[in-house]
């Protein structure tokens, strides 16, 4: 089961609170998941029970605040959102709503804040982001785009009860074989996040082209974002685990599978149409090209109809096996191991900039030690008040081990940047 909510603020240099309003009653006409209740039943099954309940509404103003700061999109410290967001409950009762507002409008500066809570039973970061793009839409006047919602869940155990765990499988599920109850998992979470610090870092568009060239770009398909990610994986091969024994050599991907097979997952499932692929050991861990190669094959693998089904099937199986224990997967880090959870193709603050284009900043909260996030630059306001963007950049956030760790990371990109990356090309 997927646990807890996933709580997200947009701000706005103005707002119109009756207009919002309504544009909410408009959206939830098309979503009625949103306004359900989560059923549990026998500790193992789920449903969302649909209803007529409202979903909260909150509207405060603060006068401490001289205006919102400039910050990271994910940010690490969750106190710094917490005033501005109603969130949902990890673990909602029958009586909780599944989905809550609140605005926040800053008095010194007469700026806005929306926070949303969205609980991750409802669907992943492509449900969450197209339930918020209608919303932007119906504000503005405007009708929603494609694709058509469908809120059917596929039942698995039902379906393929016949079927076993694949164990062809299980050596790219090991969080999953090395399940522990929960306040084991979580103990070790926190230990990770006291004895790592953070790191964020942004890419230009300019600067991710010329990643995207060295990676070989016309090889195999790789993508931008198989560029970004073998650059931080060979950044931190180079400068900061550099023994052999310490080299990441494998990276878990977060993968959205939609549109690959209408059984599986149509494009506009509403639901988490997600799965975690762990790459094959890179053949050169200090190579650029090597490295976005390797990635490239494993999520080609994952696009594959046959595999991708029996991959469900397994995950399914494994994770109600789980869940009627009392346990959880490992999330906590593997030795030689990174995660990449990219949301690049996800323009949170141009999907929900609610028609002000380019001054919609968005943040969510949530970083982990050698887990990285991914998502667009945030706009930016100079001296004169003016807004600008660059919409092909990236910033990547991340826990790293140590402080010492994380200052040879950052003097290491610093100089990447400052000589245009001529040191991979030097290397390839």
């Amino acid at each position: 089961m997927v646990l807890g909510a996933v709580d997200n603020v947009f701000v706005y240099p103005t707002l119109d609170i009756k207009q919002l309003q309504n544009a909410i009653g408009r959206t939830i006409s098309l979503w009625p998941i949103v306004v359900g209740r989560l059923c549990i039943i026998d500790n193992e099954h789920y449903s969302i029970e649909l209803s007529d309940n409202p979903i909260p509404f909150t509207y405060v103003e603060n006068d401490e605040l001289e205006r919102w700061p400039i910050l990271p999109v994910a940010i690490d410290d969750r106190t710094i959102l917490q005033p501005f967001v109603d969130s949902v409950p990890s673990e909602p009762t029958r009586d909780d709503p599944l989905v809550r507002f609140k605005v926040t409008r800053l008095v010194r500066s007469n700026e806005y804040v929306l926070g949303v809570s969205f609980y991750h039973m409802l669907g992943d970061a492509d449900s969450y982001i197209h339930f918020l793009s209608d919303l932007s839409r119906f504000y503005q006047g405007l009708e929603p785009l494609s694709p058509k919602l469908s809120f059917e869940r596929h039942l698995w155990i039902k379906k393929d009860a016949f079927r076993a765990i694949d164990s062809s499988l299980m050596p790219l599920l090991q969080p999953l074989q090395d399940a522990r109850p929960r306040d084991i998992i979580i103990a070790k979470v926190v230990e990770e996040h006291t004895t790592t610090d953070p790191v964020q870092i942004s890419f230009s568009s300019e600067q991710l082209t010329k990643l995207h060239s060295l990676a070989g770009q016309e090889i195999e398909n790789i993508t931008l974002q198989d560029a970004l990610t073998a650059y931080i994986i060979v950044t931190l091969n180079k400068y900061v685990l550099v023994s052999d024994n310490e080299h990441i050599r494998r990276t878990n991907t977060i993968i959205n599978y939609r549109d690959i097979s209408d059984t599986l997952a149509p494009r506009g499932q509403v639901d988490n149409s997600i799965m975690f692929m762990l790459s094959g050991d890179f053949d050169n861990p200090l190579s650029l090209q090597s490295v976005a190669k390797t990635i490239r094959a494993s999520i080609n693998k994952a696009r594959n109809e046959e595999f991708l089904e029996r991959w469900l099937i397994t995950i399914d199986l494994m994770m109600r096996k789980i869940h009627k224990e009392g346990k959880a997967w490992n999330f906590a880090s593997y030795p030689n191991e990174i995660w990449f959870n990219s949301n690049l193709k996800y323009d949170w603050a141009s999907k929900v900039d609610l028609g002000m284009k380019d001054q919609c900043r968005f943040h969510t909260v949530g970083v982990s030690k050698l887990k990285c996030r991914v998502f667009p630059l945030n706009p930016i306001q100079d001296v004169d008040g003016n807004w600008t963007r660059d919409h092909g950049g990236a910033e990547v956030s991340f826990r790293i081990p140590e402080e010492d760790c994380k200052n040879k990371f950052i003097a290491a990109w610093n100089n990447d940047v400052k000589e245009n990356f001529m040191n991979f090309k030097i290397l390839e």
